[in-house]
């Protein structure tokens, strides 16, 4: 009877090692994934498109009376699109891809900051795969915002110049970033990704 309960104890012992070993992997894993603004696009400003539009100017004459009775009413939406890329180094074991050097993001909460003003917060759901080896994966957030929520104070000529210079990232002196907090899967359920972080456009290591 002892030996068998001892068994029984070696067995469930070293089952718990090996998730925990497992655990380990996944969040080493996930630790190791880069993420990073590739690109905006998409961006529109009171249903109004704003490409290849570098001023006020470049409206047409529906447009502009389109945006002028929405700031008559101080409603000005900014749409647009962020494209998040996600990066995973991780090379698995002996140079090949496995099932450990895969990161799985089950979640990401988001928060879209401009010029350093927290304005409107969301979630990417999942699962999403981020392949090892070095490979990018991007994963579009469409956004809509209401400017006077946020700039008002600008006027209507610099919130429109905020949404020209977003459609123009060559030309941009505007900061875009995304306060973030990833979340994973693992055998003990969800976890969150250690701390926020602070996702802006850089080039990956």
């Amino acid at each position: 009877m002892k030996r068998q309960y001892l068994i029984t104890m070696i067995f469930v012992m070293s089952f718990g090692m090996f998730q925990g070993c497992s655990f380990l992997k996944d969040l080493s894993s996930m630790r190791n994934v880069e993420f990073r603004i590739g690109s905006i696009s998409s961006v529109n400003i009171g249903g109004v498109s704003v490409l290849n539009k570098k001023k006020m100017t470049d409206f047409s004459v529906g447009e502009t009376i389109s945006i002028a009775s929405k700031v008559a009413s101080k409603s000005l939406p900014l749409s647009l699109t962020v494209h998040l890329e996600a990066r995973n180094p991780n090379e698995g074991s002996d140079n090949a891809v496995t099932n450990n050097s895969i990161a799985t993001l089950q979640s990401l909460e988001w928060r879209l900051l401009i010029d350093d003003v927290p304005t409107i917060e969301g979630v990417v759901n999942g699962p999403i795969s981020i392949p090892a080896g070095g490979s990018t994966i991007t994963i579009p957030i469409s956004t809509e915002l209401e400017l006077f929520s946020f700039f008002e104070e600008r006027g209507y000529a610099g919130m429109a110049k905020l949404a020209f210079v977003l459609a123009n990232p060559g030309e941009s002196t505007v900061s875009v970033k995304l306060d973030a907090k990833p979340m994973i899967k693992t055998f003990l359920g969800m976890m969150s990704y250690p701390g926020r972080i602070t996702i802006i456009e850089k080039d990956f290591k």
